[in-house]
């Protein structure tokens, strides 16, 4: 009976200690939609620093990447509102222009796009909007989050149609599928 009662204290105490060396991990929820199961080491004031499960090598992400972070213990910390649910062509306006690179640092690029005015437009605000909307809807058509814009160029001068131009680099969360298809 004394053997049985040792039997039963050991295997309590080691049940009681691997339940103590548990590791609890955390969610990073991105912008694009994805999330990542880590363990968080911690939060800095720019970006998130944590650790793949069974890895000790310390990651880290821009929080401008992050929509949100929920801890193991229910606690949730918001970094950045959602920006939007899926990118189609007629999601356009969902696609953000940035003259920065440092915004799109980490994104995937998804080839070149470029917007003109029509020549209907008979003010430059008019033309500038109309050249932001064809360069949005084609970066929408390659599933980009974001345009880096390299150039902008107003053309007509006063009595003249007034015409705009522009040229960007389009971004996304996601890994392109063309480069996942070449390296299978």
């Amino acid at each position: 009976m004394k053997r049985f009662l040792l039997i039963f204290l050991m295997g309590l105490f080691s049940y009681s200690a691997f339940a103590q060396t548990e590791v609890k991990l955390d969610t990073i929820y991105m912008l694009g939609q994805t999330k990542k199961i880590v363990k968080i080491k911690g939060i800095m004031y720019s970006n998130v620093v944590y650790s793949e499960p069974g890895s000790d090598k310390t990651e880290s992400m821009a929080k401008k990447q992050i929509q949100r972070v929920v801890f193991h213990n229910g606690r949730k910390e918001v970094f950045n509102e959602r920006l939007f649910a899926e990118v189609e062509e007629t999601d356009y306006k969902n696609v953000v222009l940035t003259e920065k690179k440092s915004d799109v640092q980490g994104l995937y690029e998804v080839g070149k796009v470029h917007g003109r005015s029509s020549d209907r437009n008979r003010t430059a605000r008019s033309a500038k909007r109309t050249a932001t909307i064809r360069m949005k809807r084609r970066a929408a058509n390659k599933k980009a989050h974001m345009i880096l814009v390299t150039k902008k160029e107003l053309k007509g001068g006063f009595g003249e149609i007034p015409s705009y131009y522009m040229e960007g680099i389009a971004y996304s969360f996601h890994k392109p599928e063309k480069e996942e298809d070449d390296k299978k």
